[in-house]
């Protein structure tokens, strides 16, 4: 059986479906692989200079188990929000935040009172690029 063109055309065609099959095996790939995402956790403004502590956990839509988590103190000195950077491959996220307000006692020693503590739930789509979670409060009508 002969193939149609000429054997030069052929193996233009041939390493056109190459690198065509190339690309989209890498980005198929590169889905799944992890990178670098920015997330800033926005505190209201009488939380940015409390003592608190901060836990979030990622997990991806359809798992049952987190990917990643990340935990924050800070005493209240810090100014401004909470800044911080996971390795996650992007796509959807179920994302759990937890805080606590941690109050500093007379005798210097801290302690956690359970009315200060927060949680929060977020879907989010991580794309790689910067992540902005605010941490108001909800008011539930």
């Amino acid at each position: 059986m002969k193939l149609p063109g000429t054997a030069a055309w052929r193996r233009r065609v041939a390493l056109g479906f190459l690198l065509l099959g190339t690309v989209v095996a890498s980005r198929a790939i590169s889905s799944d692989l992890p990178h670098e995402q920015s997330l800033i956790f926005r505190l209201r403004e009488e939380d940015r200079h409390t003592p608190l502590k901060l836990s979030a956990s990622f997990m991806r839509v359809g798992e049952r188990e987190p990917r990643a988590g990340l935990s924050v103190t800070r005493d209240g000195h810090e100014i401004g929000d909470i800044h911080e950077t996971v390795r996650l491959p992007n796509g959807d996220y179920v994302v759990t935040i937890e805080w606590e307000h941690v109050d500093t006692s007379e005798h210097g020693v801290l302690s956690e009172h359970k009315e200060h503590e927060t949680s929060r739930v977020e879907r989010v789509t991580l794309s790689g690029g910067e992540l902005v979670v605010s941490m108001d409060k909800r008011v539930l009508e």
